[in-house]
């Protein structure tokens, strides 16, 4: 039986890197006496997988987690029997049995939602009185948002238009908020970073900083743009 787990990461586990927190996970649940389903062979592993990593300095309330367990377990005692083994910053909110031809989380996720702001209210834009309009012209009425992306293997041109879902701006106490909505998982991997730096690169302001930015990671979706479905709304409580 596969089971995926919604958990949040807030507070201090934000500077955990995925390889710690996948470390952490592990020891967790050998602790809390859920049924996991080990690997065969000579060096047996626990069978678990993680969705999109989350960047070091990020919160998000979205992540997830699939396990095989021998045999069933209630859902709330699965969250309950977690949490208490459970650090400051990390909170189990979610423990639902997926169906038989659900696709790993690691390999369904198409879309991640964002809520971003900056750190200092003071920064370069939040000066900018007409952002809102602004942002209009630079997301609503383009044909294309052009870039160079670094990869891995370089450099490569990318029209970030059709990779951008939503991009709304709402001002609140003189801040500029963004509500994004992107497309994540393996193939085109959109960082909310990119965006904003594009964005400020359109207002021209003076060289972006990511480590501005304060990006809290709302949820994670499987499917094409027109019939995104949260990770979290497949499967079922027992």
């Amino acid at each position: 039986m596969r089971v995926r787990i919604r958990f949040e990461k807030t507070g201090i586990m934000r500077y955990v890197g995925h390889l710690d927190l996948m470390r952490f996970f592990q020891k967790a649940v050998k602790r809390s006496g859920l049924p996991i389903r080990y690997s065969e062979g000579f060096n047996p592993h626990q069978i678990m997988s993680f969705a999109s990593p989350l960047g070091v300095g990020l919160t998000s309330e979205g992540e997830y987690m699939d396990i095989d367990i021998k045999e069933e377990v209630a859902s709330a005692n699965g969250i309950s029997s977690l949490n208490e083994n459970m650090v400051e910053g990390l909170a189990i909110t979610s423990f639902k049995y997926l169906p038989d031809n659900a696709e790993k989380c690691m390999s369904a996720v198409t879309a991640a939602s964002y809520i971003v702001t900056y750190k200092d209210s003071k920064d370069d834009a939040c000066y900018i009185e007409n952002i809102c309009d602004l942002k209009e012209k630079f997301f609503d009425e383009a044909a294309a948002i052009n870039i160079v992306k670094k990869t891995k293997k370089g450099e490569r041109e990318l029209d970030l238009k059709p990779l951008i879902y939503r991009f709304n701006i709402e001002v609140k106490d003189g801040v500029p908020v963004y509500d994004l909505l992107l497309s994540s998982g393996s193939t085109d991997n959109i960082k909310p970073e990119l965006v904003i730096k594009a964005f400020h690169e359109y207002l021209g302001l003076p060289e972006f900083d990511e480590l501005t930015l304060d990006i809290h990671r709302v949820d994670m979706f499987t499917g094409e743009a027109d019939s995104f479905v949260s990770l979290g709304d497949i499967g079922d409580e027992r």
